[in-house]
């Protein structure tokens, strides 16, 4: 009962902020679904408030994820019914999100906001690891490089669907992770970060035991990194990980909403298709190892891109090293192979990275201009 009391009057309060912040006209609000997304926004955010000041909204779907910096709101505004009270009634200038499908769910348009603009968490393609409509109703999308504004371009004159103003602004992320982390570090973990799908057989519900247990046996430190989405539809398999391996010196449990010191740590990264994989390979020049036989297509029309190649799929076949479930069991020699083949390809790695992205390294030093020349102008 006392709890019940506690929710309706939580509920309540966030209710009532809402309706105070609709009844404002804000010129930038950032949505973020949790903490884990926050590292993306930030940059950003971190330029706007210079010039902004007190003008920048952060809202959030956890309670946890709140920006302790000056000159910045917070809003905690939970799931649901209230979240979608909140984009139903909030007016704004400039929306930024990193949430694709925009209006193709629960969580809807309104004509009280200027813009929605799009901003990416991963650095990837646009057409295999999203649904086939993910950006489709954001009037402004920030491209990590000119392979996604071509991909973007093929599916508005294919489909004959509305133009968004695509703007080259390079990957921010890249350049958080290289002004934040440690390369310093002594690199002495193998970090282990499986993707997620929408279907149930992936790499997290088929081999990470096994792979986990097999480490662990020759002797290696493992940081197991799972995807914020494990945390929603893997609940019991990060449960059994924890409670098998978590007693364990050489395993360690990595849910921070930070991935750089899983990153920091280690000298090979094993994944399946996680974008992780593109981050701490081109950021950290260290090698990244792939088990076969899963793949993450969630785009319906996959197969209209055939003229394209994924960038992801790109560096993976060039740099990567691959293994089969049946290698398992030999898991060490795959590991000192893999770096063994990598160092030998460095060179050829930054010049196809520099080639692939937009203002590699130099994304938040030029962003200013970006924001004030090409996103806060009037149409």
């Amino acid at each position: 009962m006392f709890k019940l009391i506690a929710k309706i009057k939580s509920n309540f309060s966030i209710l009532r902020n809402i309706f105070i912040l609709a009844d404002k006209k804000i010129k930038f609000i950032f949505y973020s679904e949790s903490r884990f997304y926050q590292k993306y926004s930030f940059p950003i955010i971190e330029i706007l408030i210079k010039k902004y000041p007190n003008q920048v909204y952060y809202v959030s779907s956890d309670i946890d994820d709140k920006i302790n910096i000056s000159n910045i709101c917070n809003l905690f505004i939970g799931n649901g019914l209230l979240m979608r009270i909140f984009f139903l009634i909030v007016k704004a200038e400039y929306f930024f999100l990193t949430l694709t499908d925009l209006d193709n769910h629960h969580i809807k348009k309104n004509k009280n906001v200027k813009k929605y603009i799009y901003y990416f968490h991963a650095a990837g393609s646009t057409f295999k690891g999203y649904t086939k409509k993910a950006f489709d109703n954001y009037d402004i999308i920030l491209c990590n490089g000119q392979f996604q504004k071509n991909e973007i371009q093929f599916r508005e004159n294919q489909k004959r669907i509305k133009k968004k103003k695509l703007i080259l602004s390079g990957y921010l992320y890249f350049d958080y992770i290289l002004k934040n982390i440690d390369f310093k570090q002594d690199a002495n973990e193998i970090l282990f970060a499986p993707s997620w799908t929408y279907k149930y057989k992936n790499f997290i519900n088929e081999n990470c035991s096994e792979i986990i247990n097999e480490l662990l046996k020759k002797g290696y430190n493992v940081s197991f990194r799972p995807h914020p989405e494990h945390f929603k539809r893997s609940s019991e398999t990060l449960k059994y990980i924890k409670a098998k391996f978590n007693s364990l010196k050489t395993f360690r449990f990595d849910d921070n909403s930070e991935s750089l010191k899983s990153m920091q740590k280690a000298k090979c990264l094993i994944t399946d298709n996680s974008g992780i994989y593109l981050e701490y390979m081109l950021i950290l020049n260290r090698p990244v190892l792939f088990l076969e036989g899963i793949d993450k297509i969630h785009n319906e029309d996959y197969n209209d891109y055939k003229k394209f190649v994924p960038i992801e799929q790109k560096f993976k076949n060039e740099f990567g090293t691959f293994f089969s479930k049946n290698e398992i069991k030999n898991i060490d020699q795959l590991v000192e192979k893999s770096i063994q083949n990598f160092n030998l390809k460095i060179p050829q790695l930054n010049s196809l990275k520099q080639n692939s992205f937009f203002n590699f390294g130099k994304t938040i030093e030029r962003f200013e201009t970006i924001l004030e020349n090409q996103i806060l102008v009037k149409d």
